[in-house]
């Protein structure tokens, strides 16, 4: 079910996308540090969503790190401790068996 959703959402935005490029075929002047360029405003459009989405993606693979790096850290003190937890069991144990 989920990837029939995704497949609509998917092809909604791709149909509204190509309508608006084909809507704002107009040119607009882009300035940068060293010059300039004309180009198509849904071709501008399309460059500074994809700039966007990339800087997002490369945000949430930092914190994604962060996260994987605290899980790790946390499961090796997790298994640390269930071994203490073990030898003090076995200790009790021993401790009451007088044999």
């Amino acid at each position: 079910m989920r990837k029939i959703i995704a497949i609509l959402l998917f092809v909604v935005v791709l149909v509204m996308s190509t309508v608006f490029a084909l809507n704002n075929d107009q040119v607009t002047t882009v300035d940068y540090l060293f010059g300039s360029t004309e180009l198509p405003l849904s071709l501008v459009v399309f460059w500074a969503g994809l700039c966007g989405l990339v800087l997002g993606v490369l945000g949430m693979a930092f914190a994604l790190y962060k996260y994987r790096h605290r899980l790790n850290r946390a499961k090796k003190q997790l298994n640390k401790v269930e071994k203490e937890l073990h030898q003090l069991r076995q200790q009790s144990v021993s401790a009451k068996d007088p044999f």
